[in-house]
């Protein structure tokens, strides 16, 4: 089969390499679609602490069950179309003993820790799949994802119907927290952003856009009645974004950590004494945010602007560097 290989540093190739033989437990999967995340670049830099060359990258990917290796009476069948819960939890650590197996102490992924879906085919743990109905799209369902990052995020915030939201970056996650958001019932969501190409999308799609580059400050506050946010999603992951969350939330209000910072950052700690605010740190999904994703892909159609560019394995390293880019792309999907 074919399958895109991180060789190293800035080093990927396109190498034909056998396709998984299965043990007790596992399925194969015929890969549709795969998207490209932040984490995938991370890699691709040679950055990313747990990720060793040579490697099979990609944990959001959807395709069809062509082969199991379960007992009979299985819930898993061959045909069924499906995508994958990629995380991997020890199920020993307190976390996970307590049910948040998503934050487990030693947590791997599908991707990064083992061979992932930038192939043909991709083996998984028969209880890692996630089946998608039969009239959803399956590059639309590789959203379910990356939209079960921004789910996870809201579901955790303090945001109620009628609050107003502001979410920092307009790149894919911070415009599937902002459609989260109000799909959660924000009367308000207002997105800050730099990228002209972005800006346009996120305008199209119905939010109140601010450019990034101007004075948001001033803008919120204009926008809120000199209050701010009541809840602002970080989803730059940039330092200067991180001083900014804490001016444009209001004074009680509470700020959510959506985006990884690959570094220690400087955060205004007075403001959050002075003003009593509330900071939480989220990450990745859990198996309730997978479920809200798949039925708000079912409800939204528009959510699948979010997804840019279909690009062929063969043409994988013209997507990274359109990823590198980002000013003209959002989500970007493999295909073999």
């Amino acid at each position: 089969m074919k399958a895109v290989v991180y060789q190293g540093k800035e080093q990927i190739s396109i190498q034909e390499v056998a396709i998984p033989e299965l043990t007790e437990g596992e399925v194969l999967i015929k890969v549709h679609y795969a998207g490209i995340c932040g984490s995938d670049l991370s890699i691709y830099s040679g950055k990313h602490p747990r990720a060793k060359a040579p490697l099979i990258m990609g944990h959001e990917f959807t395709g069809e069950v062509v082969k199991t290796c379960l007992p009979d009476g299985a819930k898993i069948k061959v045909g069924d179309r499906v995508t994958v819960y990629p995380l991997i939890s020890c199920g020993r650590c307190q976390p996970c003993l307590t049910g948040n197996g998503h934050v487990c102490r030693s947590l791997k992924l599908v991707g990064i820790d083992c061979d992932g879906g930038f192939a043909e085919y991709v083996k998984v743990d028969a209880d890692k799949v996630f089946k998608i109905p039969d009239n959803m799209a399956m590059d639309v369902a590789c959203l379910i994802e990356p939209l079960a990052v921004a789910v996870h995020a809201v579901r955790k915030s303090t945001l109620k119907a009628g609050d107003t939201a502001v979410v920092i970056g307009g790149g894919p996650i911070g415009l599937l927290t902002a459609m989260t958001a109000r799909y959660a019932g924000a009367s308000n969501v207002i997105i800050c952003e730099v990228s002209p190409t972005r800006i346009k999308l996120a305008k199209e799609l119905g939010f109140t856009v601010l450019n990034s580059a101007n004075n948001p400050l001033e803008e919120v506050m204009a926008l809120t009645d000199n209050n701010g946010a009541d809840v602002v999603f970080e989803a730059a992951g940039a330092a200067p974004t991180a001083l900014l969350a804490t001016q444009l939330v209001k004074i009680t209000g509470e700020i959510v950590v959506v985006g990884v910072f690959k570094e220690a950052t400087p955060v205004d700690l007075q403001a959050v004494n002075f003003r009593e605010l509330k900071m939480i740190g989220v990450r990745v999904y859990t198996p309730k945010d997978y479920q809200v994703a798949l039925e708000m892909l079912r409800n939204d159609e528009s959510i699948a602007k979010v997804i840019s560019h279909r690009i062929k394995f063969n043409e994988a390293q013209r997507a990274i560097d359109l990823m590198i880019q980002a000013e003209n792309s959002m989500k970007l999907l493999l295909h073999p």
